[in-house]
């Protein structure tokens, strides 16, 4: 494809699948249009704590299925990290089933790998969520629903006081947040993530969780933070990834985001059993997906096997 960008690696994190404010069509312009050899996927790629509220699924979500496997066919190794809003792939069952994920899909799941860049560095590639403070580490799902609830409360408040557009900009934003407070999160946590390359005796980390984009050098350590594929207009209406060249040299790259409209077809919720993916292995992993965070109202004691097993109504469409 003319125009394509070749990276050795790249580095995405903070998807959040099943939030409504993911671009994933963003994500998916990107990876159409640059080159790689290795992705990594740095947690909260799925965001299980909406998802198990309700399921939401749109068609970018599929073709996002569908890159990955047509990148993994093409010999793209990809390596996914559990974050804390799909946490659930850290518990036993899905830990169970990680060479079958690999054997199958050819994605491989961790909790924490360590990437050896092309000039020799060893670098701790870990979503991140490890680095809170032990104050914070286990409530940040509570503080989500509290955010949660009071963002549709602004909302619903500033839609009957003000004009749509007036509404919109006056709406809480976990992302302007973020932005706001960014400099005093980004010090700390930084801190945090180089005291755990130290101790592992590696050369610095990449990770997310914060979706503050950031890339710091102090003396022989880096800390890469990849940013997130959810809100842009806090940095300045632009994604953005950490990518590796083929010096082995790391950069912060900047991608424009394309969230359309909610009214366009692409961004309808589509039910489990009105999937259009290109291949029948794209639509098992989304019923995965499914599975592991909207299981079956049932009283029958559930095995490990349980989440693998076929289940009827899913179907693959090819476009």
């Amino acid at each position: 494809m003319s125009g394509e960008t070749t990276f050795r690696s790249v580095f995405v994190s903070d998807l959040h699948l099943g939030y409504k404010g993911a671009d994933i069509g963003s994500l998916n312009a990107f990876l159409r249009t640059h080159r790689f050899r290795y992705l990594y996927l740095v947690g909260d790629i799925l965001d299980g704590w909406k998802l198990e509220k309700r399921w939401y699924w749109n068609q970018e979500y599929c073709n996002f299925l569908d890159i990955l496997l047509r990148l993994r066919k093409s010999g793209v190794q990809i390596i996914v990290l559990s974050g804390n809003h799909d946490e659930k792939l850290r518990q036993p069952v899905a830990r169970l089933f990680r060479p079958l994920l690999l054997k199958q899909f050819g994605i491989r799941l961790e909790e924490e790998v360590i990437h050896h860049t092309q000039d020799g560095r060893r670098l701790l590639v870990i979503h991140g969520d490890q680095f809170d403070e032990p104050l914070l580490r286990g409530t940040s799902k509570h503080a989500d629903g509290v955010w949660s609830r009071l963002d549709d409360l602004a909302w619903s408040r500033s839609k009957a006081e003000d004009s749509a557009s007036e509404a919109k900009r006056r709406r809480w934003s976990l992302g302007k947040a973020i932005a706001t407070y960014a400099k005093f999160l980004v010090g700390g946590y930084a801190d945090a993530a180089l005291r755990r390359a130290a101790l592992k005796g590696v050369d610095g980390t990449i990770c997310g969780h914060s979706h503050v984009p950031s890339l710091i050098t102090r003396g022989r350590f880096v800390f890469a933070n990849c940013g997130s594929w959810t809100g842009a207009r806090e940095t300045g209406g632009c994604h953005t990834a950490i990518a590796e060249r083929d010096d082995g040299s790391l950069s912060l790259v900047k991608w424009p985001s394309m969230r359309a409209s909610y009214q366009d077809h692409r961004y309808s919720n589509l039910e489990p059993d009105n999937l259009n993916t290109e291949t029948e292995e794209a639509a098992k992993l989304a019923r995965l997906v499914h599975r592991l965070w909207m299981p079956p109202r049932t009283s029958a004691p559930q095995t490990a096997a349980w989440y693998w097993l076929p289940q009827s109504g899913y179907s693959a469409a090819n476009r």
